[in-house]
């Protein structure tokens, strides 16, 4: 039997005529069993091009169930399955070619594919390390491996695959990319840009190299040149719709006025108004799944102009949420799923966020997590976000159910979130993710909330609930959130007392040995241009002391936030290279060192202090504040007044000078402020009232109602 008449029409691109071929000779009676695989194959193929990927599957099948040992048809197979978005057999397929045939290098690079889709980033690895000792010089599959290494964690072993694969195939994007998302991850901007850079050069027609680039150039706040490359990125294909949120909703790192934030908002808002149109236009011909990954945004810096960000958070959000709200179509049964489970069962919550590590989520909302009654709650905790460190693993030990999921791809979470069938799902933080602002859209839980994590309003339409903090919120809290607000006792969570240093030597952290020091520990970007004046009045009120700040994630935020306070000093008659001390960026337990060694915190003032203030507490260093008008300006507030030291908060600029002063130069008073402060800890750190309250309030609200018999 002669298969190459059914080749040639393939080669021809003509598929219709080539399964009609191969029917035809299949059909034949005396077919030897070698010549029905390959014909089965070749119409397998045939059906593929022509876009039936059941059909191929039949096929393959078939030829199985006369070859079953051959590695090259199941690692084809599992090449259709996973086209048919079947990763599951695919899976299965690519793990029999192997077994058949352990050396099939190939086929180990493909299950890590696989495997790293349905989010099993470990098991990727795993398979991708098989394929590279199979094969050394498989460039593709170092590159797979230095990515799904940087998924869990390891930088290092990341970096070296990775490099690995650049040197083995120069031309190649795929590595170069995958090392710009390291460096990115390490602050190593001018890296990223570079490899970035690069990617984009080698693949013309690809967008994720010029929206990798883009973002890391407006985080050296270079906004026009970043415009720029999204505009490329839309040019080279109109349907990438984060290309379009980028060129009309990006901000500026360092302001470098309140004029500029004025200006800058009202950018802003000109881009809502002219997106809705421009996306649904561009979005008309994409698969939902496809539209919720390409909205992958986040308005994080819009809240630090501490001004009232209901009206454009809610404008933004209806937009994402009218694009995406066909994907709550598959959790539609959720609500009845949940329903289904024996009344008086377990409440099934889960949580989901890229910041399940040490650091300002972890730290403040690890106890909702591990504190919860495993009697009451059945606990789902979704990790977005890459590797899995010490506090990661106390999740893990505690939850029912722990998933790590890919971090840019929301549609690969959604169907796993929604299958759950929780009762109610929590955001500790939206708004400093772009990935999770994405998710949040979609209705995957009959409750759900978002938690102060990032402390202002969602307008998100499908988030039932923002849960803050009593004692931080106004009395006009409520008007601030689209969500409605449920407040917690205290500081809202169970917060951990940091382990503390011994001791805190000023000369070996950098710091002068004698004269006050005030600590502005903040991110520059947190820094409102008011508050350059405030600090440089401070500074002309008490001359003999000095203004600590840090360094920038890259020298030219550094920069353009020290010409922008330098002008503030020059105005008050300050010098300011005399009286400012920049430190690097540091570890935790340095950086507690440094609050131990300083006189007072100078706090900001359109987003006060969070976790950096219960840092400062946590040494006893006395922090100067002043409630602003939102809850974020407002954090500090409360935590001094639940420790009795309501006397460290401001009532205006005056006061703070006075205040200021009186630290500086009343030794006396400020060692009873310390002592005061230690002494009062228990009062927000270890407190387990506010995560009582949170299960308490988690049992009520989160039971959805029971169908009964009427009669």
């Amino acid at each position: 039997m002669d298969a190459a008449r059914v080749q040639q029409l393939l080669d021809r691109g003509d598929a219709m005529a080539a399964i009609a071929e191969a029917s035809t000779l299949l059909r034949t009676a005396d077919a030897r069993p070698a010549e029905r695989v390959g014909l089965l194959c070749l119409r397998a193929r045939a059906h593929e091009i022509a876009g039936d990927a059941a059909a191929a599957v039949e096929d393959l099948r078939s030829a199985l169930r006369l070859s079953p040992q051959d590695a090259r048809l199941w690692n084809e197979l599992g090449v259709v399955a996973a086209s048919r978005n079947d990763p599951v057999a695919a899976a299965d397929a690519f793990r029999r070619a192997v077994a058949v045939e352990p050396g099939y290098f190939r086929a180990w690079n493909n299950l890590g594919n696989c495997l790293s889709t349905r989010g099993d980033t470990r098991g990727a690895a795993d398979a991708f390390r098989a394929a590279v000792q199979r094969k050394p010089d498989y460039a593709l599959a170092w590159a797979n491996l230095g990515a799904a290494l940087r998924n869990l964690g390891d930088a290092p072993a990341a970096e070296a695959a990775l490099q690995k694969a650049a040197s083995l195939d120069p031309k190649s994007s795929t590595a170069v990319f995958a090392l710009g998302g390291l460096c990115r991850d390490q602050g190593r901007l001018d890296d990223a840009v570079r490899h970035f850079a690069l990617a984009a050069q080698r693949s013309p027609a690809a967008t994720a190299a010029c929206l990798q680039l883009a973002g890391v150039l407006a985080e050296r706040d270079e906004l026009d040149e970043a415009r720029s490359v999204y505009a490329e990125a839309i040019r080279r294909d109109p349907t990438e719709l984060r290309g379009w949120l980028g060129m009309h909703l990006s901000l500026p790192m360092v302001p470098a006025d309140a004029e500029a934030i004025r200006d800058a908002r009202a950018r802003f808002a000109r881009g809502l108004d002219e997106l809705p149109p421009l996306l649904r236009t561009h979005a008309a011909a994409l698969a939902p799944a496809e539209i919720v990954d390409r909205l992958v945004w986040s308005n994080f810096l819009l809240a630090y102009h501490g001004e009232d960000d209901r009206p454009l958070q809610g404008r933004f959000a209806s937009m994402l949420r009218a694009m995406v709200a066909p994907l709550d179509a598959p959790t539609a049964a959720v609500g009845a799923a949940s329903r289904a489970r024996p009344a008086g069962g377990p409440l099934r919550v889960g949580f989901v966020s890229s910041f399940f590590r040490d650091g300002t989520v972890g730290r403040y909302f690890e106890h909702w997590i591990t504190g919860l009654d495993r009697e009451r709650f059945d606990v789902h905790v979704y990790h977005l976000g890459a590797g899995v460190d010490a506090l990661g693993q106390r999740l893990a030990a505690r939850a029912d159910v722990m998933r790590e999921m890919p971090r840019w791809a929301p549609s690969r979470a959604i169907p796993v979130i929604g299958g759950d069938a929780l009762d109610v799902l929590v955001y500790p933080e939206l708004g400093m993710d772009a990935s999770c602002v994405a998710l949040a859209a979609v209705r995957l839980a009959p409750l759900q909330c978002a938690a102060w994590g990032h402390p202002v309003t969602t307008g998100q339409p499908a988030i039932d609930v923002f849960l803050s903090c009593a004692a931080m919120e106004p009395d006009d809290a409520a008007s601030h959130y689209t969500e409605t607000l449920v407040c917690l006792p205290g500081i809202g969570t169970r917060y951990a007392l940091p382990a503390l240093p011994d001791s805190a030597d000023r000369a070996a952290l950098g710091l002068p040995a004698d004269g006050p020091l005030f600590l502005c520990p903040q991110s520059l970007f947190k820094i409102h241009p008011d508050d350059d004046a405030l600090y440089a009045r401070v500074l002309a009120a008490v001359p003999a002391a000095r203004l600590v700040l840090f360094q920038g994630r890259h020298p030219r935020i550094t920069a353009r936030f020290a010409a922008r306070l330098n002008a503030a000093c020059e105005r008050a008659g300050v010098d300011m290279a005399a009286r400012i001390l920049w430190l690097p960026q540091c570890g935790h337990e340095t950086y507690l060192r440094i609050n131990m060694a300083c006189t007072a915190m100078l706090d900001t003032t359109r987003w006060s202090g969070g976790n950096t203030t219960l840092d400062a507490l946590a040494t006893g260093l006395p922090v100067l504040t002043r409630p602003g008008r939102f809850m974020r300006a407002r954090q500090s507030t409360a935590m001094l007044q639940l420790l009795g030291v309501g006397e460290l908060v401001s009532r205006d600029d005056d006061d703070t000078l006075r205040l200021a002063a009186r630290l500086a130069g009343d030794t006396a008073w400020r060692d009873a402020l310390r002592a005061r402060i230690l002494a009062s800890r228990p009062r927000i750190f270890e407190d387990p009232t506010p995560v009582q309250a949170f299960a308490d309030w988690l049992a009520s609200a989160g039971r959805p109602p029971r169908q009964t018999n009427a009669g």
